[in-house]
């Protein structure tokens, strides 16, 4: 299955990107328009960005290089289940979440 890739329009090569950073979206459909974001512990330069097009999801659509080292970046990531995600700060629980 290949996905229409639609790289960040304010991102090319020599620029600077950090964990969290958009480097792209993908459209699913009418409602859901997924957005690429650079894993959480990764950083560095942008070598190369794909341009737009169709891609599958272990296609390489980014590569940057930090200290010498160049790491490529697909549309898939990958997260343990167990490891919680990085966080600036945890919000105390100060009131119930009320749902429904």
């Amino acid at each position: 299955i290949v996905w229409e890739y639609d790289p960040s329009a304010n991102l090319r090569p020599g620029m600077h990107i950090t964990g969290g950073d958009i480097f792209g979206s993908v459209f699913e459909n009418t409602l859901i328009k997924h957005k690429l974001m650079l894993p959480p512990k990764a950083l560095g330069t942008v070598r190369w960005i794909a341009p737009a097009g169709n891609y599958t999801i272990t296609e390489k659509v980014l590569e940057t290089e930090f200290d010498g080292e160049l790491t490529e970046h697909s549309m898939l990531q990958i997260w343990p289940v167990r490891q919680p995600r990085p966080v600036t700060e945890k919000l105390p629980a100060n009131y119930p979440l009320l749902t429904g």
